[in-house]
């Protein structure tokens, strides 16, 4: 294959690519999977250099929060299920987002997915994106949202006036996606072309669908999905064909693309780009730029592919086991200790997603995972509930996911710092590397009771535990300043690991940087996760890595 996206296809139809993208390299990630926070488009734009346009998520003109979690489920190794609600922070607040960070590196287009009900609300929300935008494309196509996606792209009279309305509003590529649920997608293909359309992209998810676990409960909060990854390609390579034979449009092709050989299949099929969408489940930023190598076959062999790649198609990534309660136990006013049965090995500062059927699923990292022992605050509807549970009650959990903390060597020394909620990841930590642990410092916004303290004590025998004093917070980076200063200017061959609070974190930072080298600082955020599996993208961090994925352990400046 070669690097030029004005390759003949090889069709019936010769491919018109003017006015759509003239790049180096075919290949973007399509709308709604990894890059959907504005610092990730701009990180993957930088190091993955295959991938010749970007795609932001569908946005919409007012924020939407989307479905509740469980949004994601592989069902079958390569096939998912999704049901994401079209979540997003609405047209303005991308925008303002995504205005320092451009232009892309080496100008790389952005394709900006909207969506709306009707012709007026499409037109606004692209006017809003206009200064951010190099193309639209038009959401006509998701399977599961009322109102808006296929619900408006199934009727040919809307569609029409919809790519017709944008078309002469914008001097810029107007790409309709579609969906092939619909009755008859080569007609609305050909009402696109005919309206003015630049390009259209095949296909979108199909269904909607609903999977269920080993116990017959469905998985997504929201019942049903769209279904894509490798069970769809069939249908994306036919769809792809009789459209390509019906119109001239350049077709932006999606459906189960994993493979090199995918890529041709779709490219003899018709498409002129190709987007890589499921196929990045379970990848970190390191492994899709070696996969986007491989695909592109710009590697030294077509043949090679990631580790992480190569294990997923033996197994599901989502899976979940089936365990009961032991014990529900109240620490403070709103904190308390869930044990469970059995459960996963794990790492310090992995984590797990805790599932109830009908009240959805979160994640948290436990301090004990041979007979996992969660601490847990109750902020919301989901933590209530799991709040609730007593001895022999059913819970689900999949897992572990992301990195935990580096093990330190045999030599060296770490100190560890927990606060709240994040004490678990850090109580792990001290437990597994008791040995190399000079200094371990845990500390909560309230009174926790005495039997708890205890537990600490007996898991960590020299643990300073603080209890901030009621409206005042950071008593234990108080102690820490302290005892660190009178005892150290600097500290050679030791590490810090810390967990806790955003605020927490950046003070602690801060104070360890004094006497610390910055690699040798380690924090595990606390992010919004969703899916764990680095497609959903919710966990974007400011530098642009995916903190369920890339993390949740990272160096203190990554």
């Amino acid at each position: 294959m070669t690097k030029s996206a004005k390759q003949p296809c090889g069709c019936a139809r010769s491919r018109n690519t003017r006015g759509l993208f003239a790049v180096a390299w075919p290949f973007t990630i399509p709308s709604g999977v990894v890059t959907t926070a504005a610092p990730v488009l701009a990180r993957i734009a930088r190091e993955v250099k295959e991938i010749g346009f970007l795609t932001t998520k569908t946005l919409s003109l007012d924020p939407r929060p989307g479905y509740r979690e469980p949004i994601i489920h592989e069902y079958h190794p390569g096939c998912f299920i999704n049901a994401v609600g079209l979540a997003n922070p609405g047209a303005s607040q991308f925008a303002d987002a995504m205005k320092p960070l451009l232009p892309l590196h080496d100008g790389k287009p952005l394709l900006v997915s909207i969506m709306g009900s009707d012709p007026e609300e499409f037109l606004e929300c692209a006017a809003i994106l206009d200064d951010v935008a190099d193309a639209f494309e038009l959401n006509l196509s998701c399977p599961h949202v009322k109102g808006a996606g296929q619900s408006v792209g199934s009727d040919p009279r809307m569609v029409e006036k919809i790519v017709r309305l944008l078309r002469t509003s914008f001097k810029k590529p107007i790409i309709p996606k579609l969906s092939p649920n619909i009755a008859n997608i080569v007609e609305m293909a050909k009402i696109c072309e005919k309206a003015g359309a630049s390009g259209l992209a095949l296909i979108n998810t199909v269904g909607p669908g609903t999977s269920v676990d080993d116990d017959g409960n469905p998985v997504l909060s929201n019942v049903v999905g769209g279904l894509s990854g490798v069970a769809i390609k069939p249908i994306g390579l036919k769809l792809v064909r009789e459209v390509s034979a019906e119109v001239s449009l350049p077709i932006i092709a999606s459906g189960g693309i994993a493979s090199p050989n995918d890529v041709e299949a779709y490219r003899k099929a018709g498409a002129t780009y190709f987007a890589v969408g499921s196929s990045l489940a379970g990848m970190s930023t390191t492994e899709i730029k070696k996969f986007f190598k491989w695909i592109a076959g710009t590697n030294a062999s077509r043949k090679s592919i990631s580790k992480k790649q190569a294990r997923r198609r033996t197994g599901s990534l989502t899976n979940y086991a089936r365990t009961k309660v032991v014990s529900n136990n109240l620490i403070s006013s709103n904190m308390f200790r869930l044990e469970l049965e059995e459960g996963p090995r794990c790492e310090p500062g992995q984590f797990f997603f805790l599932r109830i059927p009908d009240y959805g699923e979160k994640p948290f990292s436990p301090f004990q995972d041979a007979r996992p022992v969660y601490l847990i605050r109750s902020v919301g509807p989901f933590t209530e509930k799991l709040s609730t549970l007593e001895k022999g009650d059913s819970i689900y959990l999949r897992g572990p996911y992301g990195n935990g903390f580096k093990p330190p060597g045999e030599l060296e020394k770490i100190i560890v710092l927990g606060g709240g909620t994040g004490a678990a990841p850090i109580l792990m930590a001290a437990a597994r590397w008791r040995a190399n642990v000079i200094r371990t410092f845990i500390g909560f916004s309230q009174p926790v009771q005495d039997w708890f303290m205890d537990e600490i004590q007996s898991m960590i025998s020299l643990a300073q535990i603080t209890i901030d004093a009621p409206g005042q917070v950071g008593a234990v980076i108080e102690l820490i300043d302290r005892e660190l200063s009178a005892v150290f200017t600097s500290l050679e061959n030791t590490k810090a690991y810390i967990c806790g609070p955003a605020t927490m974190m950046n003070r602690a930072g801060a104070l360890f940087a004094r006497f610390l080298e910055s690699k040798d600082i380690y924090i595990a955020r606390e992010d919004i996760m969703k899916c764990g599996i680095g497609l959903c993208g919710s966990c974007g961090t400011e530098k642009g890595l995916r903190s369920c994925i890339d993390g949740p352990v990272f160096r203190l400046n990554d």
